[in-house]
């Protein structure tokens, strides 16, 4: 178990140490560190966190956990088809290729898999990503300052831990409703969407800008979640919504935010009496130290699945099974030379009979065929839909070349399908554009290519991946036919 705790922000890094106990955990040390407006620039970090773990050797460095903020990773909610727990790594790295903006290799990645729902097809896991860079500047900075780092948590998950470790969640056979967890800080707003002690969704928000602006700030960041979580988690009634936070804070929230909300229960929960104790220091709020105090008490007897990019799930090691397999290929090899003979000479008996009836039957259809005029048009019609031979990965391909980059524009939701009459392609897909113009250039550079594009409105909702593609747009295309092409080419 990390001997330090700390919660990595953009702007500043909150430093805990402490001891979990039977009512919470007890901090013996809390201190925030702030950054630099250059991200890169860590110096005065590694300064500061010298000054707090001063002479230590290098044979023996002190331990780090780092919890990272909603605002640092990204979540996807990914569907998978029903495979067992040991086989979802490989399989949902596949997934992410085609899901995710960036290159794969760019981002460290854990997921946890989300409860199966009886009778259905497929089950779903929660994809958490951060930059490979981000970690490996967490991981140079605390080098630098004499620390190791052992885990890389995500805060959504500490918060579930230390509401866990109170109780306060409710059980995971209770799935009527999620329960919406609002961390009440000074310098951010921390949503965790929970059903039981499942983490459904996360969000981050601005914070308010005085105390007369905290409810009206905290309602419409609630709905903004709620919008957001509704495009993966469907619709989804509020049971409850708890706010942690100083009990100065949360009291400015009055009952009536919940009526839009399904009439949920508002529960107010002050962090000093409830997840953690200790002296804080006069100018620290004890919201602050909800994610770190979440971090320490997480551990393998925890019932919280917990995300750490330092030792991420992955699938067991397959046993070199090569030998067996040799062995038992010489087997069927020598077993299958001792019954060729027979086997050959009742195979061509059999064969030799099934062409007879299907050389008869083949007449058969033939005069059938001949008999009438529309089932030979019907019969040209099959002949030039199979000549065809439309090969979706080419049309892909070609597709692809014409799409602007993922910084400007992603698609989502692919389905294919074909005109019976005409046997033309039509592909249909969901784009999300940081601009309207993004979308029109698509759609002439299709055209000129040939396609044809239906007509089409823009929605104007941001996408619940990243914030910046605003646009989102619901495209059909028919594929060039090929006929067409080759007259005009003659």
């Amino acid at each position: 178990m990390a001997e330090i705790t700390i919660e990595w922000d953009r702007n500043r890094l909150v430093v805990a140490q402490g001891r979990v106990g039977s009512t919470g955990v007890d901090l013996s040390l809390l201190k925030v560190l702030e950054r630099a407006d250059d991200a890169g620039d860590t110096l005065s970090v590694v300064q500061g966190l010298q000054e707090l773990f001063p002479g230590k050797s290098d044979r023996r460095k002190l331990q780090a956990a780092v919890v990272f903020p909603r605002q640092l990773v990204t979540v996807h909610r990914i569907q998978l088809p029903q495979v067992p727990d040991t086989e979802i790594p490989e399989l949902l790295r596949l997934q992410a290729t085609m899901k995710l903006t960036v290159p794969v290799d760019s981002v460290c990645m854990d997921f946890t898999p989300l409860p199966i729902q009886p009778g259905a097809a497929t089950r779903d896991v929660l994809l958490v990503t951060v930059p490979v860079e981000q970690l490996a500047v967490v991981r140079r900075t605390l080098n630098d300052s004499g620390l190791e780092l052992t885990e890389a948590r995500v805060s959504a998950y500490c918060i579930a831990q230390a509401l866990e470790h109170a109780g306060l969640l409710r059980s995971d056979t209770e799935t009527d409703g999620v329960d919406i967890v609002a961390v009440m800080r000074r310098d951010f707003l921390e949503l965790t969407f929970l059903q039981g002690r499942t983490v459904l969704f996360s969000h981050s928000g601005s914070s308010w800008a005085s105390e007369d602006t905290i409810e009206r700030t905290l309602r419409a960041e609630l709905s903004r979640a709620r919008m957001a979580a509704a495009e993966t988690l469907g619709n989804q009634k509020i049971r409850r919504v708890l706010l942690i936070g100083a009990p100065e804070i949360t009291r400015q929230v009055s009952d009536q935010l919940t009526t839009r909300f399904d009439g949920a229960a508002l529960e107010r929960i002050d962090p000093v009496t409830t997840l953690i104790s200790g002296t804080l220091p006069p100018e620290q709020q004890a919201a602050d130290a909800v994610t770190v105090a979440g971090a320490m008490i997480s551990g393998p007897q925890s019932r919280i699945p917990i995300v750490d990019f330092i030792t991420p799930r992955k699938s067991p090691e397959k046993r070199d099974l090569r030998r067996i397999r040799i062995l038992g290929g010489l087997l069927a090899t020598v077993l299958l030379f001792a019954g060729v003979y027979t086997y050959r000479s009742n195979r061509m008996a059999a064969l030799s009979k099934k062409l007879a009836a299907v050389e008869s039957e083949n007449a058969d259809m033939r005069e059938e065929l001949e008999a009438g005029a529309r089932d030979l048009e019907f019969s040209g019609r099959i002949s030039n839909w199979v000549d065809r031979d439309l090969e979706w990965l080419d049309e892909f391909a070609r597709l692809r070349k014409l799409m602007p980059p993922t910084n400007r524009m992603f698609v989502d939701n692919f389905s294919m399908a074909a005109i019976p009459q005409n046997g033309v392609g039509v592909i249909r897909f969901e784009a999300w554009a940081k601009a309207e113009s993004d979308i029109n250039e698509l759609t002439r550079s299709l055209r000129d290519a040939g396609y044809g594009v239906k007509p089409f409105d823009t929605d104007l909702r941001p996408s619940a991946v990243s914030q910046e593609y605003q646009v989102r747009v619901q495209l059909e295309i028919v594929l060039p036919d090929p006929k067409l092409a080759t007259d005009t080419t003659s």
